[in-house]
Parts: C-alpha cells; sequence; structure tokens
C-alpha cells in the first residue's frame, strides 16, 4: 500500500430514526455506515448525520444528497490527516444544498384559479 493511494469510500448501510436527545425532543436523522479501503486496509465507519431544522422536504427525501454529504464530510477529514483507525463519534447536521434556491412554490390545482 502506498500512503498516497486515495481512499475508496462506499455506503455499506443507513438507518433513518428519530434519535433521542439528552437535552430535550428527539431529533430526526440517519445512521450512515460508510466502507473505507485503500490497498488492503479496510475499516468501516459510523456517521450520524442530523437533519437541521430547516431541511426542506425535498432535501429530507434525497437519501443521494445526503450519502455523498457524508461522504464529503469524511474525505475531508481524511485529506486533514485523520486516520480511520482512531476511533472517533462522528455526528453532523446536514443542511440544505447551497445554491438550492428557495422552494419552489407549492402546485396548485387545475380547478383552483387562486
Amino acid at each position: 500500500m502506498m500512503a498516497d493511494e486515495p481512499w475508496r469510500l462506499r455506503v455499506e448501510g443507513a438507518l433513518s430514526a428519530h434519535f433521542k436527545q439528552p437535552s430535550g425532543p428527539s431529533r430526526p436523522g440517519t445512521d450512515w455506515v460508510l466502507g473505507l479501503s485503500r490497498g488492503a486496509e479496510t475499516h468501516r465507519v459510523r456517521v450520524r448525520a442530523y437533519l437541521a431544522p430547516d431541511a426542506t422536504a425535498a432535501t429530507r427525501a434525497d437519501t443521494a444528497y445526503q450519502a455523498r454529504t457524508v461522504m464529503q464530510y469524511l474525505t475531508d477529514l481524511l485529506e486533514r490527516g485523520w486516520n480511520p483507525a482512531e476511533e472517533r463519534e462522528h455526528v453532523i447536521t446536514l443542511g440544505n444544498p447551497a445554491g438550492g434556491g428557495a422552494a419552489p412554490p407549492p402546485h396548485k390545482p387545475w380547478w383552483r384559479p387562486w
């Protein structure tokens, strides 16, 4: 294995739920399990990703966006020198995509003129 060989990341599983909070009501989020490999070295990492309170319905439904964001989070850590062999609790908050703009207006039924 060469140290400059890139890490390969893949989603191995995900569990979406409402997670209890010590300071109040539960929060919606997903526990993502990602596999990381580089040469013969392999690791499994869990990242808990909470949804931001202002997350739109589209963001909440877009699991591909959520998975990409979690993978980018781990990629950023790896680029800063983090080693996945080091045990660490990963908790992030997912907001709406940048440049997503305002939510589209609600669809009006054809029979309602206003």
